[in-house]
């Protein structure tokens, strides 16, 4: 017997519960450690992930690439690899600004009840943000991510830009 497939779109149900197990871990911490201390925590663990993943993706991305090229290459595959389906909103010659519509950690955020509007802004500028600049200064420390507009609904989006800092 096989398992069903998902359909087309979704994520697999385990990696939703996967997302929905850590936002819940990070309510716990939160909770029993404090707001200050638990980021804290959070963002050494960013910093270890984004070694990991840094040695991973420069074995795949040239040397000779422009900066904002790299970055560009570091975020889709971050975003890729957690599920998310992030595209070009706009690019600039400076800038790329991507438009994402589906992201696990929203879904797991509405899966454990959160208000979403309120949370997902401290939750992205908390967690999926920093994660994905540690990763990011690893290839050019002049390479920053911003959110230009965080989704308050399930209907709408987020934009997120990709720069190059001078």
């Amino acid at each position: 017997m096989t398992a069903p497939s998902p359909p087309e779109g979704d994520l697999p149900s385990g990696v939703r519960r996967a997302y929905t197990l850590l936002v819940l871990f990070l309510m716990e911490a939160i909770e029993q450690l404090g707001t200050d201390r638990a980021l804290e925590m959070l963002q050494q663990a960013a910093e270890k992930q984004a070694d990991i993943i840094a040695r991973e993706l420069r074995r795949e991305a040239p040397e000779d690439l422009p900066p904002i090229e790299k970055g560009l290459r570091v975020y889709r595959r971050f975003m890729a690899d957690v599920g998310a389906e992030a595209l070009i909103h706009e690019r600039r010659e400076s800038s790329v600004t991507f438009r994402v519509k589906r992201c696990p950690f929203y879904e797991a955020l509405l899966d454990v009840g959160v208000d979403c509007g309120y949370f997902l802004g401290g939750l992205c500028t908390n967690l999926i943000l920093p994660a994905i600049q540690a990763t990011l200064r690893r290839f050019d420390h002049r390479l920053r991510l911003e959110a230009e507009l965080i989704r308050q609904s399930a209907e709408e989006f987020c934009l997120e830009r990709i720069y190059l800092e001078v």
